[in-house]
């Protein structure tokens, strides 16, 4: 059985059985990593020169080429994948394709679920793929760089700014080893100094929110004087209609898009906001909706995996968890008046990258800002192996929100596939939950206060 590449920090045997704490680890274990690619843009020189990276930096990867994605759904599933990366021409990742790849993942072993960590790895050009396919040295998220509040209190480093209009004066301040600072003397207009900060290849990670389409970011809310606008690959800022700086910067870094409509959906390469920040901004990672974000579970699910969960989950793999919550609540019907548009939401989002690309924000300021922690105890009797993942509640938290797009269920990857799982006993204080192969999800009950345990048992076959 294979372990999942960062899910056991710590394995201990203790008497016959095993127990793991499910927070980073410092050694990735070995994983199988799907690289699919059709067949016409495997046969570019250029594109299957990226194919031939990631099948070479990944030691558990294997080739898989197709007409249609269909024809592969049976040889993907025997292989059991725990990434997939999807190699595309910037053209062959529409919207349509990225609603594609995700039906894809859910007809996989894990099925109406999704099974494997994915995302599309593209760029404005083939260049562009292939410095994200070299790259083996993903940064921690030392400084963040906000167009919105928040987020800051995961990082050691950074700055945010207010993205509404009535609140532009608004900022946010973290330095090392300091609290996150509330200020409230911003400039007038902040996207020169965003773009400042951005240029002096310092920023790690950027996250927005607020007005946008394909091709540009709108600094404020509601109206804005301010817009970075993407033409050919490039990035500008312009204010009043009049460009002020272009941006240019080379650091790896990661972009959230959390709030944004439409940022990640590409009609047009030449218009597209998400490739120029690939091309022109140094982006490795990058995650946007190719819808608008009328719902946004997607987005705000993805934010808190990845910053309010103790640096266990990189760009990816927080949204798949995010998309694993969401699948829940549609199967369970958790909130009965949205299914509706939680379908909508389900296929709405797409990461750009290696999907195994290991940027995270840092565990020792993670750990201080996550809002649980998991561990799982792994012990074998009479013929099966049960399973107990405890939940320790670092901050308060509701189950029952008032709307379903602020469901949170508790997640964990499991270190090994697993087979016929059912729980252990009577589950308590529990709402709903599904153990897949290779990860369980609980959404517990009401309110739980910080301080407190839940626990959740389940059994599978040797």
């Amino acid at each position: 059985m294979r372990a999942l590449p960062h899910l056991l920090a710590v394995a201990v045997l203790v008497l016959g059985g095993a127990t793991a704490s499910t927070a980073q680890a410092s050694t990735r274990k070995s994983f199988n990593y799907a690289v699919l690619v059709g067949k016409q843009t495997a046969s570019d020189p250029r594109w299957g020169e990226v194919v031939r990276v990631l099948e070479k930096k990944y030691a558990g990867a294997k080739v898989f080429t197709y007409v249609d994605l269909d024809d592969v759904v049976e040889p993907v599933k025997a292989f059991s994948p725990d990434y997939i990366a999807f190699v595309c021409r910037p053209e062959e990742a529409s919207p349509a394709f990225v609603r594609q790849a995700g039906a894809f993942n859910r007809k996989l072993e894990n099925r109406p679920y999704g099974t494997a960590v994915w995302g599309i790895v593209t760029g404005y050009g083939p260049e562009d793929a292939l410095r994200i396919a070299r790259n083996g040295s993903p940064p921690t998220i030392d400084f963040g760089l906000g167009g919105m509040l928040g987020f800051l209190d995961a990082l050691p480093e950074g700055v945010a700014w207010s993205e509404f209009m009535d609140r532009k004066s608004d900022w946010q301040e973290k330095k090392k080893g300091l609290p996150v600072k509330d200020r409230h003397d911003a400039p007038a207009d902040h996207l020169l100094p965003m773009i400042q900060l951005v240029n002096g290849n310092r920023v790690d990670g950027v996250w927005t929110s607020g007005h946008a389409d394909r091709d540009m970011w709108s600094v404020y809310y509601p109206e804005s004087p301010s817009f970075i606008v993407a033409r050919k690959g490039g990035l500008t800022g312009e204010i009043d209609g009049e460009p002020r700086g272009a941006i240019r910067s080379t650091n790896p870094k990661i972009y959230l898009a959390i709030g944004n409509c439409l940022t990640a959906r590409i009609d047009d390469p030449d218009a597209s906001y998400a490739l120029s920040w690939i091309h022109s901004g140094g982006v490795h990672q990058y995650f946007g909706f190719i819808e608008e974000t009328y719902y946004g579970l997607m987005g705000w699910g993805m934010a808190d995996n990845f910053f309010h969960r103790g640096a266990r989950f990189n760009v990816a793999e927080s949204a798949f968890v995010a998309n694993q919550s969401l699948l829940l609540a549609i199967e369970k019907r958790l909130v009965p008046g949205e299914v509706e548009d939680m379908a909508y939401d389900r296929d709405a989002t797409v990461v750009y990258g290696d999907p195994a690309w290991m940027a995270t924000v840092p565990e020792a300021t993670a750990r201080g800002a996550e809002h649980w922690s998991t561990r799982l105890d792994r012990t074998v009797a009479g013929g099966r192996i049960r399973w107990e993942l405890t939940v320790t509640f670092k901050k308060d938290v509701d189950f029952a929100p008032e709307s379903g797009k602020d469901l949170r269920p508790v997640f964990a990857f499991l270190p090994e596939r697993v087979r016929r799982p059912k729980p252990s006993g009577k589950p308590s204080g529990v709402k709903a939950f599904h153990v897949a192969s290779n990860f369980v999800i609980v959404q517990f009950e009401g309110e739980v206060a910080a301080g407190e345990t839940r626990k959740f048992a389940f059994e599978t076959e040797p």
